[in-house]
């Protein structure tokens, strides 16, 4: 068995730009699946849009009775407005050339399934009234789900690889980062990803890494003669039995998992996992659920304690 290399990586990038409207279109159906269940961040403060009445309390400004409201009652009603000031994200699907492969056929590439949560996470949060940008040359930022086809486009002109970007990079101060990839750079570059990691978590920046990976990476099937190339297509080790070397494999991945993991700790951040086989919902309602909790928890800035890390267990099956 060959474990199929990506024979033109162009190519690959090609083919996903091509498909980033259907890609699109699943982000929204995955967003729209979780958005009615899902209770936004909305807060009390200066605006325009009007939230709710309640009942006057003393002290309150009489320039915010609504007499109108308060003529039909008894009571007398204060008039809320929706806090309209919104808070930045900034969501980096890291598209390695290691990201474009897959095991099988029937599954679909990591590169695809990391575009898909990067983007229904920038849906969401976007319904939510915050803004949303990604990496690329000209730092793209948007404020409208309309616009998440030119998102989907500048996502595609980030940066491929986490290390050696720790100074190219400059999200705003108490900005939010989300990284999503398989992260397999951490591997070999452990100390310079974990750097570039550090440093955009130095200005009190809340994040997460979320670490997309093929199934094959956590339990191999592989079984006979299985020859391994890398992202070239270099051939770079044979086995004639690879059984005997799969307890090694599922070590040597763990072991990988956990630089990730580890990194995201260093900053305080969460750490997930998700794994192509599986639906993305749930990865992108745990990682919606703790954006929504530090926000809660720390007003406008985005730090807080976390009270969510999921795989976050020594043992990392």
């Amino acid at each position: 068995m060959v474990t199929a290399p990506v024979q033109d990586h162009v190519a690959a990038a090609r083919a996903l730009a091509a498909k980033l409207p259907q890609l699109i279109d699943e982000s929204r159906r995955t967003a729209i699946s979780l958005r009615s269940g899902l209770h936004g961040n909305r807060k009390v403060g200066p605006g325009s849009d009007f939230w709710q009445f309640r009942p006057y309390v003393p002290g309150d400004p009489t320039n915010q009775i609504d007499w109108r409201r308060s003529a039909r009652s008894e009571h007398t009603f204060i008039r809320q407005t929706e806090w309209q000031a919104s808070h930045n994200y900034w969501i980096w699907p890291v598209l390695s050339l290691s990201t474009y492969w897959a095991s099988s056929d029937k599954l679909p590439s990591k590169a695809e399934r990391t575009l898909i949560i990067s983007i229904a996470l920038a849906d969401l949060l976007i319904r939510n009234g915050e803004t949303v940008g990604t990496f690329d040359g000209e730092r793209t930022r948007i404020t409208s789900a309309e616009h998440l086809e030119k998102l989907g486009h500048a996502m595609l002109a980030s940066p491929q690889s986490i290390a050696g970007q720790a100074t190219n990079i400059h999200p705003g101060r108490k900005h939010s980062v989300l990284i999503l990839g398989d992260f397999l750079e951490f591997a070999d570059q452990s100390e310079q990803s974990a750097r570039t990691v550090r440093r955009l978590g130095q200005y009190q920046n809340d994040g997460a890494l979320v670490q997309i990976l093929d199934p094959a990476e956590i339990a191999p099937p592989f079984q006979g003669r299985v020859d391994l190339f890398d992202t070239d297509d270099q051939m770079i080790f044979r086995s004639e039995k690879f059984e005997d070397l799969t307890e090694g494999y599922k070590l040597r991945a763990q072991k990988w998992r956990a630089l990730v993991r580890d990194a995201a700790r260093q900053n305080d951040w969460l750490y997930d996992r998700h794994v192509t086989s599986e639906s993305a919902s749930p990865t992108l309602l745990a990682l919606y659920q703790h954006l929504s909790e530090r926000q809660n928890q720390s007003g406008s800035n985005g730090r807080g304690r976390p009270n969510l890390h999921r795989h976050n267990t020594q043992e990392m099956s």
